[in-house]
């Protein structure tokens, strides 16, 4: 199929449950998000507005003055779209994040684009049956 633009990245959204218990106004989310309208809420099967919650990171909050859900997972939260670079920001090391690291093993098919530029810390491996296609510039050091 053909694409204006970047081929998406993802085939499905993911989603989550969350369990209110009337009190609780706060939840941790699996994957943080940039804004409240990266996440598609229900509460008991009904969307609720984006002015109706704020997302810091992985913080989903519905908030002062709003009645905190209840019930069994209840709360649905679909992640409309991950970062492709997600990953990244696990492997910051020190606190003003001066260092990542990055895997030693390479097990997936990989491609940098001509307008790209990648830089991976070494040594680095490519498992049996995966390819590296550079057409732009990898750098490993």
């Amino acid at each position: 199929m053909s694409y204006i633009g970047k081929e998406p990245t993802f085939g499905s959204y993911p989603s989550q449950l969350l369990s209110g218990n009337a009190s609780t106004t706060s939840f941790t989310l699996t994957h943080g998000a940039a804004n409240p309208a990266a996440l598609l809420v229900s509460i008991d099967g009904v969307k609720q507005n984006v002015n109706a919650y704020g997302v810091t990171g992985t913080t989903l909050d519905f908030g002062a003055g709003n009645a905190p859900p209840s019930g069994t997972d209840n709360i649905e939260v679909i992640y409309l779209g991950l970062r492709a670079d997600y990953v990244m920001a696990d492997g910051t090391l020190g606190t003003d994040g001066l260092m990542r690291t990055n895997a030693q093993t390479i097990n997936e098919n990989i491609t940098v684009p001509t307008t790209t530029n990648a830089v991976s810390g070494g040594p680095i491996t490519i498992a049996g049956g995966y390819t590296v296609t550079v057409n732009g510039n990898w750098s490993v050091v």
